[in-house]
Order: C-alpha cells, then structure tokens, then sequence
C-alpha cells in the first residue's frame, strides 16, 4: 500500500514537473502570454467557452464556443439522404477535437437538409461562422459546460458530425453522459460550436 502512494506520488510530481516544462515551451511570440477567455466564459459569439487550448496542441484555433442555444425546438435529422455513408466524417478521425469544421463541411457535400445545414446557417448578431461539433468535441461540452449547469442544455442525445455507419451518426446524452448511435433520419437537438 505505501509503496503503491510512494508510486504515485512520484507519477504525480513528474508528470506535473513535465505539463510545466511543456507549457513554457510553448510561450512565445506566436502564443498568448495570457488568455482572453476561460471555459464557461461567454464568448464573443455570444455563447459559452467549452475548450481553451493552452498547450498549442490544436492548429488555427485556441478556444471552442457552443452557440447560446439549439437551432431549433423540434431537433434535426443527422442528414436527409439516411442512407448515404459520408467516409470523412467517421472513424477515429472524424471522432476528433478539431474535426467538427472538416465533418461539418464534408456532410455540406452530400445533405441538402440536416444537422450539418442547421449549424451551417445557425447565426448570432456577430458570428455567423458555426459548426457540427464532433463528438469529441460534443464530449467537451458536456463535460465542460453541462456538467457545471451553464449553456441550457436539453436532457436529451445531440447529434455530432461523426458518422457511425451507412444508417447512423454518434451523438452525445445530455443527461446522463453517455455516448451512442441513432438512426440518421432521427430528430436530435443540434448545438453549433465555432473555432477562433
């Protein structure tokens, strides 16, 4: 038993030591010294701040903004072709922090009408660039903002721009955390995120 704290203690200090190192790595003239918004924060999109990338990890962008509310009160299909695979938006990749714009835009290609369309046209009074969130992304704001009672979510599943199959897309509960899949031709809320 103490030999199993000694053993983390050590993992908890030189793990510590190494996200320092690794963050003054990172300062520099390209990087914030200091960063304008935290998560929770209200973006200036008018929404809430989910992700903040203080380590640089993610290229273009350094926060993650959920919009101020769903696109719509009866929800979404995923798409309207229900039974068309969208290759770019599954996987590994597509499940990705980062992924949502690039899903978002490879599902613009194939559906006239859908939860990609929604958050594509979704506007506030100052930004009009939203997305689909992936579902890593989704998992984000759930963790980050519902879990913490900010942004006004419904208790309910939201789509994600990750595909699961040729009939179904991942999406995100909101009440009790999980994960899953539903049916593309399916109504899910839809909760638009932007990148700056």
């Amino acid at each position: 038993m103490f030999n199993n704290l000694l053993h983390y203690l050590k993992l908890t200090l030189i793990t510590g030591l190494l996200a320092g190192i690794s963050y003054s790595a990172y300062a520099g003239p390209d990087r914030p010294e200091t960063f304008h918004y935290k998560v929770g924060d209200r973006g200036p999109g008018g929404g809430w701040i989910f992700f903040v990338d203080y380590r640089d990890q993610y290229r273009g962008f350094t926060y993650l903004e959920a919009a101020p509310t769903d696109t719509s009160i009866s929800g979404e299909v995923w798409c309207d072709k229900f039974d068309t695979s969208i290759p770019a938006t599954g996987g590994w990749a597509g499940n990705a922090v980062g992924k949502g714009q690039a899903n978002t835009t490879a599902m613009l290609e194939f559906c006239t009408s859908g939860a990609a369309n929604a958050a594509d046209l979704y506007l506030t009074a100052t930004k009009s660039d939203w997305f689909l969130p992936s579902l890593g992304e989704l998992m984000l704001m759930y963790t980050n903002l519902r879990e913490a009672g900010v942004g006004g979510f419904a208790n309910y599943y939201y789509w994600s721009s990750t595909e699961y199959d040729n009939d179904s897309a991942w999406n995100q509960n909101f009440y009790y955390g999980s994960q899953g899949d539903s049916n593309k031709d399916f109504s899910l809320p839809v909760r638009a995120v932007r990148a700056f």
